[in-house]
């Protein structure tokens, strides 16, 4: 079973990985401002804030490496008024003895 100390070194693998944020809002892909909140050694939570003046349908949450490679992508939808939002993407790395994949 991964120790905890394992587990905190994964999460800040994820921690230096994830390094800009895109969404698609109307159809159009943007880049918005990356945040990382430490919940505890092995969860970590990303944020994509999106600002005031971005208005409409969010769609897609995109997350890429210092290279540009897409590594976290999901669909959403979000449909956006005129206020500042912060999308949410919380990951908490657990070790499960006996599963397999």
């Amino acid at each position: 079973m991964l120790t905890d100390y394992a587990l905190e070194r994964q999460t800040n693998a994820l921690d230096t990985l994830f390094t800009s944020a895109e969404i698609e809002i109307n159809g159009m892909t943007k880049t918005m401002e990356l945040l990382k909140i430490r919940n505890s050694a092995s969860m970590i939570t990303f944020l994509i804030r999106v600002p005031e003046n971005e208005t409409g349908l969010i769609t897609k949450r995109i997350i890429r490496d210092r290279e540009g490679v897409v590594i976290w992508q999901d669909n959403v939808e979000v449909n956006k008024g005129i206020r500042e939002l912060a999308l949410s993407i919380p990951i908490e790395l657990k070790w499960k003895v006996g599963e397999t994949n």
